[in-house]
């Protein structure tokens, strides 16, 4: 009875427990489930004046992005766009869509349908297009124009490259539908920006002043910092006094050591030994197969065993590949030169053959290029070898007819005026089967020869010169880092690893067993490069992480070139820098300050009551310097750029000894012994006009940054890319 009677009258705490018990048991549930009330931004990537960017509709618009990138420049390969690149594009045009589009909307901003036809058909691209060329006087039709719009239109459901072309257009409409846009608004504010005559007048009458003025200057440089000595008041007092200056976004700083994954001499020994295999003779299955120097068929045996394509090219002593010198031109056919190391891989190198070979070749050409998926030609591949098969046939058989086929059908521009005529060339100066033909055949000879650019239909003129060449046959292999290499690279950098445990131990550590640590500051939530390791989005995603903490360590794999032991030094949020991570970097500044207060104080001590400059110079063994200056200049004779000291001696009464003055190179003391004003001109119109240029010149490039300070902008592309 007496333990029901004590928890009667707890039952109010009971309850308060139950309670606090079942919140908990509430929120570990929706903490962890994938509905969460606190994870409704999972699948946002941002916001920007109160427009949620979902993750769909931005891996959708990289998508496009991309694909435009392509489209205008089809030389460029998948990997030259990272994913980094196609979000800051995506991620700029929404700013771009958003912020524009609310100025555009509240000043009533738009663009008729009449504005945007006129807009497009004078596009210099449009106007220029052949398709709206009007057959009869060679201009621009705008029937030819309305038609190809309206075909686009009415076909593109019937043809997947006409919806695609119809999808293009609508492109091209919309970024000139913006563009006018732009244009409207940036026009707007520069006419509303303009220069009065009286401020023009004033300006030029200020910055055409000229004073002349007598200063003393006590150099920060005069006094060593290691005579400064500073407390912890000096540093809080300077960083209160400039605080906004350490004002930042969200960062990370970090330390890391590198261990490089790299071949060893196992590695090397294992590659040549492969290579000195092929010296000898080898018995495989009753089968003898012939050492290097005695195969019949140099590329064929070669290209079996090698890492990399077999050319078997001809080489002259001046112009012989890395790693063979001239002495090769001495050995017989059959030598073998190595195993030799060449950059990145061994080689076993064979005197194939010699010929002598001309000096230099005059041939023409007829160039039929074809769509490689590079170039943006239109003509398949077949057509244009139907085309080139077509013209060696007609050149073979009446070789005068060359220079007219190379001015109608070559696709060279710069030979194809001039019949094809290339003049004369070394070996080194075409592509690779160009110059073989021309140099390993003979004068008067015609073929068809293909390359990376089309078809040439070529007809050697002329050869001059001979000189001996040999022919040079190599098996490559690659010296890579083998499975073994790469777990005690990894090994090694574990054992570091473990043996840190946090921020104080790691450098110290490093130190001790002989590898060099390496700081980085500054580290953003959306970099991509880290110096000294080049690309590594991981590293930052996970300095970044909000499970990562200061002092976690963690081990990556750096591109496969080495791995990296990482350690998270200090997270730094979006506000101000704490005056313990700037503390290193400010003291410079620091010693300058107390340098400054402590120059100033002597200048006041010697000034007195009454005293003159010279009398201050005096006291202090200073020199009395003089300056004639305006308020448009920025510098002091002998000093450099001293805007402060300038602009003081431009407003200081003659005569009157100013306060000392904190310089960026000095403490100095001035005094205006002389002032001429400028002469009034007869009117201000060229000044008022070019002060009202100069600031209505900075609306474009500063406008939208303007703006975009002033939105309300979340970005989270860095936690998803």
């Amino acid at each position: 009875m007496a333990t029901l009677e004590r928890i009667r009258q707890r039952s109010g705490l009971l309850i308060i427990i139950i309670g606090l018990a079942m919140l908990a048991f509430i929120l570990t549930d929706l903490l962890g489930s994938g509905s969460s009330i606190l994870r409704g931004n999972a699948g946002v990537v941002g916001k920007v004046n109160g427009r949620t960017i979902q993750i769909q509709d931005f891996s959708q618009r990289m998508e496009e992005y991309e694909a435009a990138l392509r489209a205008q420049n089809q030389q460029q390969r998948p990997q030259n766009f990272t994913r980094k690149q196609l979000a800051d594009g995506v991620w700029d045009q929404i700013l771009q869509e958003e912020i524009m589009g609310e100025q555009y909307k509240e000043m009533g901003f738009t663009v008729t349908s009449k504005e945007l036809y006129d807009r497009l058909k004078s596009n210099p691209n449009v106007q220029s297009a052949p398709a709206f060329q009007d057959q009869v006087n060679g201009g621009f039709s705008d029937a030819l124009f309305k038609q190809y719009i309206n075909n686009l239109r009415d076909q593109r459901l019937n043809d997947p490259q006409i919806a695609e072309a119809y999808q293009q257009w609508l492109d091209f409409e919309e970024g000139t539908e913006k563009a006018a846009l732009n244009q409207k608004y940036t026009s707007a504010l520069q006419k509303g920006l303009y220069t009065p005559a009286r401020l023009a007048q004033l300006e030029y009458m200020r910055n055409n002043a000229s004073s002349t003025a007598n200063f003393l200057a006590m150099e920060y440089a005069s006094v060593s910092d290691s005579t400064i000595e500073l407390t912890e008041a000096d540093y809080k007092n300077y960083y209160k006094e400039n605080k906004e200056d350490f004002k930042s976004e969200e960062s990370r700083s970090i330390e890391f050591v590198n261990f490089r994954i790299e071949p060893s001499q196992a590695d090397r020994d294992e590659v040549t030994g492969e290579l000195k295999a092929f010296l000898a003779p080898q018995y495989k299955s009753n089968d003898t197969i012939p050492a290097f120097s005695n195969a019949e068929n140099d590329s064929l045996y070669a290209a079996e065993r090698s890492d990399l394509p077999v050319a078997g090219l001809y080489y002259r002593k001046s112009n012989l590949p890395s790693g063979v010198d001239t002495t090769i031109f001495d050995q017989p056919v059959g030598y073998v030169k190595g195993p030799y190391e060449d950059g990145s891989y061994y080689r076993l190198t064979k005197v194939s053959a010699y010929k002598n070979l001309p000096d230099s070749v005059n041939a023409r050409h007829i160039l039929i290029t074809f769509n490689n998926g590079q170039n943006g030609a239109e003509r398949s591949y077949e057509d244009a070898k139907s085309l080139a098969d077509s013209l060696l046939n007609v050149v073979k058989a009446d070789s005068t007819q060359f220079s007219g086929l190379a001015a109608q059908y070559s696709d060279d521009p710069g030979s194809g005026s001039n019949g094809g005529n290339l003049g004369w060339f070394d070996d080194r100066t075409m592509v690779r089967p160009f110059s073989e033909f021309c140099f390993h055949n003979e004068k008067g000879d015609i073929g068809n020869v293909p390359s990376q650019f089309g078809f040439h239909i070529i007809q050697i003129l002329d050869q001059k010169g001979s000189s001996r060449t040999v022919k040079l046959t190599s098996i490559s292999r690659e010296l890579a880092a083998s499975e073994q290499t790469y777990d005690e690279a990894y090994n090694e950098a574990s054992s570091f690893a473990a043996q840190v445990n946090n921020v104080e131990s790691f450098s110290a550590k490093a130190e001790e067993m002989g590898y060099s640590p390496r700081p980085i500051t500054n580290l953003k939530p959306f970099d991509e490069s880290i110096p000294g390791l080049g690309t590594n989005r991981e590293i930052v995603k996970w300095a970044h992480d909000e499970e990562s903490s200061v002092g976690d360590i963690q081990v990556f794999n750096n591109n496969n070139n080495s791995y990296v032991v990482v350690i998270l030094t200090e997270a730094q949020a979006d506000g101000y820098a704490s005056l313990e991570s700037v503390k290193e970097r400010i003291e410079p500044l620091v010693i300058k300050k107390k340098k400054a207060d402590q120059f100033k104080e002597k200048f006041k001590a010697a000034m007195g009551e009454g005293k003159d400059l010279n009398a201050v110079a005096q006291a202090l063994n200073l020199e009395v310097k003089n300056q004639v200056s305006n308020f448009a200049g920025a510098s002091i004779s002998g000093y450099g750029r001293e805007p402060k000291v300038v602009g003081i001696i431009s407003g200081l009464p003659v005569n009157e000894i100013s306060e000392p003055i904190e310089g960026e190179r000095a403490v100095y003391l001035v005094q205006v012994t002389n002032r001429v004003d400028a002469n009034e001109l007869p009117d201000y119109q060229a000044q008022q006009s070019q002060s009202t240029n100069a600031s209505r010149s900075n609306v474009p490039g500063k406008l939208f940054l303007s703006l975009k300070e002033g939105a309300k902008i979340k970005d989270r592309r860095a936690e998803f890319y």
